[in-house]
């Protein structure tokens, strides 16, 4: 029990230090770097709640945001290969 909240409390130091990492960081892929880094570390830090108290509803937001964080970093992907390839061709009428 003891070292389940020990590590709850590590993971949420995480992620609050990821947060501030956010604020200070201008280029897009570094911030979409933390954000996926503060998804994987909420999802460990809800799996740890999970283990302490066996409530479901705290297991069907970890995979709700195991989900939102794999359709994020898919949709970045797709926006920055766009966005190259406009640019090489000279536009999107090109």
């Amino acid at each position: 029990m003891t070292l389940h909240l020990f590590l709850a409390s590590i993971l949420a130091f995480n992620l609050i230090i990821a947060a501030i990492f956010i604020l200070q960081k201008r280029s897009q892929s570094a911030k979409m770097l933390v954000s996926l880094l503060l998804s994987t570390t909420g999802v460990g830090l809800l799996l740890l709640l999970y283990g302490i108290s066996q409530e479901g509803a705290l297991l069907d937001v970890a995979l709700m945001f195991v989900l939102l964080g794999s359709v994020t970093a898919i949709l970045f992907a797709k926006r920055l290969r766009y966005k190259r390839d406009t640019r090489d061709n000279g536009g999107p009428d090109a």
